[in-house]
């Protein structure tokens, strides 16, 4: 496995999904179950553009910023890390208090906890990208 690919690759992903959150708010909202919740139909989609769009783009962009280097960039990656298994944590909580929300959050769950590991792991995989030493005090 090559650090640089799979940090590019999640990056790739998470722009996709970003960009999918400010284009197609309303079908992002039906996607994650939140579409009957809403009573005020402006305040949902701007809400979804904001999370599920700027968020992660922003999140993606940074991302693939870090892909350039991943040893180097082994902070922002550890931040982007935490927040995807932050995101798996929120929703092991909800599964524990709501029971099984069914298997697209089951899956997502997956997919949040293997791409919080693989961000961990980038700077360490092959190809992560060798930091130069540093010249001695």
């Amino acid at each position: 496995m090559n650090g640089r690919v799979v940090t590019a690759a999640i990056g790739v992903l998470t722009v996709a999904l970003g960009l999918a959150g400010l284009i197609y708010p309303l079908h992002v909202m039906d996607w994650v179950g939140f579409s009957p919740l809403m009573t005020k139909p402006n305040a949902g989609t701007v809400e979804a553009r904001a999370v599920y769009g700027g968020l992660f783009l922003v999140l993606g962009v940074f991302t693939l910023w870090a892909a350039t280097s991943p040893r180097r960039h082994r902070g922002e990656l550890l931040l982007i890390a935490c927040l995807w298994l932050g995101m798996f944590g929120g929703r092991m909580v909800g599964v524990s208090i709501e029971g099984s929300p069914g298997l697209l959050n089951t899956l997502g769950a997956l997919f949040e906890l293997v791409v919080g590991c693989l961000l961990l792991a980038a700077p360490f995989l092959n190809g992560g990208g060798q930091e130069p030493p540093e010249p001695a005090a």
